[in-house]
Parts: structure tokens; C-alpha cells; sequence
């Protein structure tokens, strides 16, 4: 890659920074970007305790957010590459998701969670697995919808139960036949 061209994708890269947290600023969000060259495109890799404020509801806020980036950036400079916004995994996920389920259309969205992979494409660890169940609970607090995470063996079960098992609005239990069942995250109900 020329110098001149390296220096272009980092001036891009510092007005994507500054456009998206000056956004988040407006909104009262607070993250973490991370931004990497990828195709032609800027991938922002977005860290935050408001990860559910900033997904909205079925990603709304999230695509909402790339939208908006991308038009401020591409009105200022026409070369522009085009901006993917991801937080936790989620627009990748979402992403993929949309690719798979093209001819799911009724398949609810919980039903078409996947399970959390490490950057090797391996299984999730416990710390993966306990934030996937932390994000979940956050989004059934937030919408009163209980959310079904992917099927997983008893172990990592376990550890999303365990995870929430102090939680005093949720509730979590197993779903399925045989080995691999999936893990439901409700609200408790009022008794």
C-alpha cells in the first residue's frame, strides 16, 4: 500500500472516530471504537456497557447509527469507504444472520441467534458464553421478550445459568431434547 493511500485510510479512519463519537456524544452513549480496514470498507468494532441502548431493539438504533455515519462521511468526501458498525459481535451476527435466514422470513429472531465463536472459529469460553448471557438478560429486561440462545451442551448451559442465577428479574431454563438444548431467558414472573 502507497504511503499516500495509507495516510488517506488513516485521515478516514480519525473522521470515522470523531463523527461516531461526537454521535454517541449527542445520544449520551459512551464506547470503545476499534476501526480496521477491510474490503474497501471500515469495520468499527464498538465496546460499551450501553451495548443494548446502542442495538435497539431488533438493531434499529445500531443500522440507524451506520446509516447516519455513512451519509455524514460519504456527503464530505465521495471516496469514502463504506462503514460497518458492530458491537459485541452483533452487525457481524446480524449480518451473517440475514445472509442464512434470506428464505426464513417467519423464523422468529431468537430462534436464529448464533452461538458466540472466538476470533479461531472455535466454541465460546466462559467469558464469552457469560456476557452472551448477560447481553440477553439486559435485552429480556429491556423488551419483556424472553430470548432463546443457541442449543449448547450441558456445560456451557451451565455457565448461562449460573450467570444468572442471582439475577432477581430473570429466570433461565432449558429447552429441548437431548444433548444440545437451548437456554431460555425470561422475566420472572410476579407472584
Amino acid at each position: 500500500m502507497s504511503e499516500e493511500t495509507n495516510s488517506k485510510i488513516n485521515q478516514q479512519k480519525e473522521d470515522l472516530n470523531r463523527t461516531l463519537l461526537t454521535m454517541f456524544d449527542y445520544l449520551g452513549l459512551k464506547g470503545d471504537l476499534r476501526i480496521e480496514e477491510k474490503n474497501g470498507k471500515l469495520q468499527v468494532k464498538i465496546t460499551s456497557d450501553d451495548a443494548g441502548r446502542i442495538i435497539g431493539r431488533k438493531g434499529q438504533i445500531l443500522e440507524s447509527l451506520q446509516l447516519l455515519a455513512n451519509r455524514i462521511l460519504f456527503k464530505k468526501d465521495e471516496e469514502f469507504p463504506h462503514i460497518m458498525l458492530s458491537i459485541d459481535g452483533y452487525g457481524e451476527r446480524k449480518k451473517r444472520r440475514d445472509d442464512d435466514a434470506s428464505g426464513e422470513e417467519n423464523a422468529s429472531r431468537s430462534d436464529r441467534r448464533r452461538a458466540p465463536r472466538n476470533g479461531s472459529g472455535s466454541r465460546a469460553t466462559a467469558e464469552q458464553l457469560e456476557q452472551q448471557a448477560k447481553d440477553a438478560a439486559k435485552e429480556v429486561k429491556r423488551w419483556g421478550e424472553p430470548v432463546k440462545l443457541p442449543e449448547m451442551n450441558a456445560h456451557d448451559r451451565r455457565i448461562i445459568h449460573v450467570t444468572l442465577q442471582d439475577d432477581p428479574e430473570v429466570t433461565t431454563e432449558s429447552e429441548g431434547e437431548g444433548a444440545m438444548k437451548k437456554v431460555v431467558i425470561s422475566l420472572k414472573k410476579a407472584e
